[in-house]
């Protein structure tokens, strides 16, 4: 699992972007606004989920922190009546 890590905020970035650019071909030339609008969200699209991909596989990598348990020690818990 740790081998293909790395590479998954880049593959989720490229794949996002062809989306986009099937949707931007599939716009007239006609509509530079509406062509303009698909441009920017997706540019703007692609840098939030390759930041939160990038988040998320540094998460995922990070070593668990084990905290250690004694068993040896009792909480005694009292109410103020």
């Amino acid at each position: 699992m740790e081998t293909y890590l790395p590479i998954v905020p880049y593959v989720l970035t490229l794949l996002w972007s062809l989306i986009c650019l099937r949707i931007y071909t599939m716009i007239s030339a006609e509509n530079a606004g509406q062509r303009r609008l698909i441009a920017i969200g997706g540019a703007v699209g692609a840098a939030l989920i390759f930041i939160l991909a990038a988040n998320f596989v540094t998460i995922l990598q990070a070593p668990t922190e084990e905290l250690p348990q004694r068993n040896d020690e009792r909480v005694k818990v009292q109410m103020k009546s």
